[in-house]
């Protein structure tokens, strides 16, 4: 198991997170902090790798495990996952640090609360560093209908919206669930090639199959899984309302569109890592983003599947501490 910090809870505006933190204080050095939020089915943990490299360059940083995960606060209902309560999570976290403005990344879902951030928030923002998911145009209908209408009724997040529907086949074995999940693309079939090459996104299905059809290659340790059932110790109801607000979310995001119909421009420095062997977020979803985006790099991470900075924290790490560099020196 990697090395990580000791959480602190912290008061972020009424909720309680888990905050992780290395490096020097924000008030004893020029450079930026810089906050990781993460995506499901993960943990702060999943940015090991990347908080002591960010440390050892001299940046204060910082991670959280998201409100319905890990350490932190539960609070029953849907309605407390949508984007405006997580938006304010991440202003009650830069308050509590005493951080008026902060680099933030995000990878999965912590990438989606990042691009929803500058409509929110952007007087916090200096810079957006995406991994995976990136800076999409407002789509003209929600992403759950979307979704229904590209992939069917068993792709996991249409299946996902009905509550108590996949959380008992999700819960039954944890440790094999994440055994699932955490694989990278490799061998002759797998979760990350054979299966999202086949346009089977029911996860949930292949989920139950015997592990030997899994394909793929395993990620990460069984320490390392260890951690993750662990963090999901209380199930798997709360991580998974953040998907129950999709429909919400395109409704409140909406509100922010400027007379054309567009969303208003991000003016802070962005980073977007994507990965070429991500079925579920492949590259493509970047297409137009330099038109969102005054300021934007893109990094593609050849032969690269969904969990990229643990897939690859060598590149990512190089990435961000550069970018970092070049726009925050």
């Amino acid at each position: 198991m990697t090395a990580f910090p000791d959480p602190r809870m912290i008061d972020a505006g009424g909720i309680k997170l888990a905050l992780y933190r290395d490096g020097p204080d924000p008030k004893e050095t020029d450079k930026p902090a810089v906050l990781l939020l993460h995506g499901w089915p993960e943990l702060a943990y999943s940015w090991r790798y990347q908080m002591p490299a960010l440390a050892a360059a001299g940046y204060p940083v910082f991670a959280i495990d998201n409100r319905g995960f890990g350490n932190s606060d539960k609070p029953k209902g849907v309605d407390a996952y949508a984007m405006d309560s997580l938006a304010q999570d991440v202003a009650g976290t830069l308050d509590a640090i005493g951080v008026d403005k902060a680099v933030i990344a995000g990878h999965d879902w912590g990438a989606l609360v990042l691009w929803s951030l500058p409509f929110y928030i952007p007087e916090r923002l200096l810079g957006c560093i995406g991994l995976n998911v990136p800076l999409m145009g407002y789509p003209p209908v929600d992403p759950v209908t979307m979704f229904r209408a590209a992939f069917g009724e068993d792709m996991y997040i249409v299946r996902f919206q009905t509550e108590g529907a996949c959380e008992p086949i999700l819960e039954a074995d944890l440790k094999r669930t994440f055994r699932f999940f955490f694989r990278k693309p490799g061998g002759n079939s797998g979760l990350s090639d054979g299966a999202f090459e086949s346009n089977s996104l029911d996860l949930i299905a292949l989920l139950q199959r015997d592990e030997s059809s899994w394909g793929g290659v395993p990620l990460v340790s069984d320490e390392d899984i260890a951690v993750y059932a662990h963090g999901y110790r209380d199930g798997m109801t709360a991580p998974l309302h953040w998907y129950r607000n999709f429909k919400k979310n395109w409704e409140m995001l909406g509100e922010k569109r400027l007379p054309d119909g567009k969303l208003p421009k991000v003016t802070v420095p962005c980073l977007q890592f994507l990965a070429d062997l991500d079925r579920a977020c492949p590259p493509s979803l970047a297409d137009g983003m330099d038109d969102r985006c005054d300021d934007l790099e893109i990094i593609i991470l050849k032969g690269c599947g969904h969990w990229s900075m643990q897939e690859r924290a060598g590149d990512v790490n190089a990435g961000m501490i550069r970018w970092l560099a070049d726009h925050f020196s």
